[in-house]
């Protein structure tokens, strides 16, 4: 895999896609997009709960930006080295259980667009936790 992409590779692409992630999350909580985009379609209706659902969603994009930012060296935290690898790992089996959910999703929109974008999360996230 190391062969295949390179790190800096994987970071610069993960960031773009967590970058686009956050504006999406954040035309969801202006309600710009339907709600039964995410969450399984279950958030449809759900107006004060979905908002606060993407919020959450939108710090938890924003801390792997800032794992995946540090693990390939654009923030300097050597001593957080450490936390920071296993973390990378973490983020891994995040865009894992992601795509699972996603692809158990009652919503058709979401299945379709989101599994095989969070497939590619996930196969970047591995590439960044093997990195030494």
């Amino acid at each position: 895999m190391k062969k295949v992409i390179r790190a800096k590779a994987a970071a610069n692409a993960l960031l773009i896609a967590l970058s686009a992630l956050a504006v999406f999350h954040i035309l969801m909580v202006l309600g710009v997009l339907p709600a039964s985009m995410v969450w399984g379609g279950r958030a449809d209706g759900a107006r004060v709960n979905l908002g606060l659902l993407e919020v959450v969603s939108l710090v938890v994009t924003g801390l792997i930006a800032l794992v995946v930012a540090a693990k390939i060296g654009y923030l300097k935290a050597e001593r957080f080295r450490r936390v920071i690898a296993v973390s990378m790992w973490v983020v891994f089996a995040y865009f894992v259980l992601n795509t699972l959910g996603n692809l158990a999703s009652s919503s058709s929109l979401e299945k379709a667009i989101f599994t095989p974008v969070s497939l590619v999360l996930s196969i970047l996230a591995l590439r960044l936790a093997i990195e030494k």
